[in-house]
């Protein structure tokens, strides 16, 4: 058996309350994609009212709002980023891409100690 690392980031506040991570952080790069909070939860495979609730929750621990939501009309309704949401968006596309790459260095140097202690 061979074994491997793995990681994810997360924010949280000074006492520990999680806030945002990394599936809220692919959720909101859906619907920056689709313009759809609906088509995003629907592509992500999760409840649209339980996640609707997370994002409501996520945006008072934060103290702004994450989404815009535009509501029916003729052409249908909208979600789009707020700007925070946008450069949380950023701030995470941009976490991942600067460490990813090292970590997955260090990972690839240690994995090996780790497959021979459980061979």
């Amino acid at each position: 058996m061979k074994l491997s690392l793995n990681y994810k980031f997360w924010i949280e506040t000074e006492e520990g309350l999680n806030i945002l991570g990394e599936g809220k952080w692919q959720l909101l790069k859906k619907i920056q994609e689709t313009g759809s909070l609906k088509a995003a939860v629907e592509s992500m495979g999760h409840a649209y009212r339980q996640t609707w609730d997370n994002l409501q929750r996520i945006e008072e621990r934060l103290g702004f709002k994450l989404i815009d939501k535009q509501r029916g009309g003729s052409r249908g309704g909208m979600t789009t980023l707020t700007r925070k949401g946008e450069m949380l968006v950023a701030f995470f596309d941009r976490l991942y891409a600067e460490t990813d790459p090292e970590l997955q260095r260090r990972f690839d140097s240690m994995i090996r100690e780790l497959n021979e202690i459980v061979e």
